[in-house]
């Protein structure tokens, strides 16, 4: 072998040998590049501020606002002993009238036709006319027939005036008992599974807005429209101070449940599952992860809802975040209270 070949040949190993070395080390220094390429680009666990309250024992009710009116059982209907003219009329409406008393006086027709008679006879023939004034005058004396009230009652109706002409038994005035008067509501028929009897409520009249009467339901009336998909329940006044007027249009709120110590949260951390009517919320843990907790509900009041069963006094439900929120996904506490 010639001195240019062996020096070829010595060449070509080499640069052999140094290929084998550089595979060798690719292949030992891979894993460990990989893993940390893998580290650099895994991302980091998501964390999502939420604000939370914790759920509070308090006193709740829940109320069925009602539309109705007044209405009175015993109407007193003062009339007019005889035709003729009323005279001394005084009562207005909202009086107060007793048994017995004399409320106006009815002049009789006969007696006014016969002082019509007489100032004719008068300028017709003076001198005989003195007879037939004294016979008058001992009917005419008196200021007419007196009108008395058969009952006690409150003017509940206009009267008539003075100088107002009426027939014989026409009203004179219309007067109500008030301890007669008790109230009908109209409820509709997808909340009358809601009523008993016995159930308190409070009634309100425009004229006085800002005065609460409390009342006791005592009957769902057994009549329905259909017109209004509606029935009637009727309510009593359930202490001496009630409404005066019947006839009157009233709002009527009926206590239809309550719990001095119901479990408490706010609607905004409610949940509902999509196509029933079940619901859930989300509590934080200790582990500061996001919990999702199936819930009864009770009592709604405004905008908090009571919970029957799930959740504990003192829980932190989460009232933030939306339905981006998940089982457990870490949070942070923005408010706590």
């Amino acid at each position: 072998m010639t001195v240019g070949m062996a020096r070829r040949a010595r060449g070509i190993r080499w640069r052999l040998a140094l290929a084998i070395l550089l595979v060798l080390s690719a292949c030992h220094l891979s894993p460990q590049t990989a893993d940390d390429d893998e580290e650099e680009s895994a991302p980091a666990n998501p964390t999502m501020v939420v604000s939370a309250v914790r759920a509070e024992v308090m006193p709740m009710q829940e109320e069925l606002n009602l539309l109705g009116k007044t209405v009175a059982t015993h109407h007193v209907i003062i009339r007019a002993p005889t035709a003729g003219r009323v005279t001394g009329m005084k009562l207005v409406t909202g009086d107060w009238v007793n048994k017995g008393q004399i409320v106006a006086h009815v002049i009789n027709r006969e007696i006014e036709a016969a002082e019509a008679g007489l100032a004719v006879a008068q300028k017709i023939d003076p001198g005989s006319a003195k007879s037939l004034a004294l016979s008058v005058d001992r009917y005419t004396h008196s200021a007419g027939i007196p009108v008395r009230a058969p009952d006690s009652g409150i003017v509940s109706q206009p009267p008539v005036t003075s100088g107002q002409i009426v027939g014989d038994l026409d009203p004179i005035a219309d007067l109500i008992d008030p301890r007669s008067l008790y109230i009908e509501a109209s409820v509709p028929l997808t909340e009358l599974h809601a009523l008993t009897a016995g159930m308190s409520a409070s009634v309100y009249s425009p004229m006085r807005p800002r005065k609460a009467y409390p009342a006791r339901m005592v009957a769902v009336l057994p009549n329905f429209d259909s017109a209004t998909a509606s029935s009637t329940v009727r309510l009593d006044f359930a202490s001496g101070e009630r409404i005066l007027e019947a006839g009157s249009p009233v709002t009527v709120r009926i206590v239809t449940e309550s719990n001095p110590a119901a479990i408490s949260i706010p609607q905004s951390a409610l949940f509902q599952d999509p196509g029933n009517n079940r619901f859930h919320v989300f509590t934080v843990g200790p582990d500061q992860r996001a919990h999702r907790t199936e819930v009864a509900l009770g009592i709604r009041q405004g905008d908090r809802v009571q919970v029957t069963s799930g959740i504990h006094p003192s829980d932190l439900v989460i009232t933030s975040g939306g339905y981006t929120l998940s089982d457990g996904l870490r949070v942070e506490i923005a408010q706590d209270k």
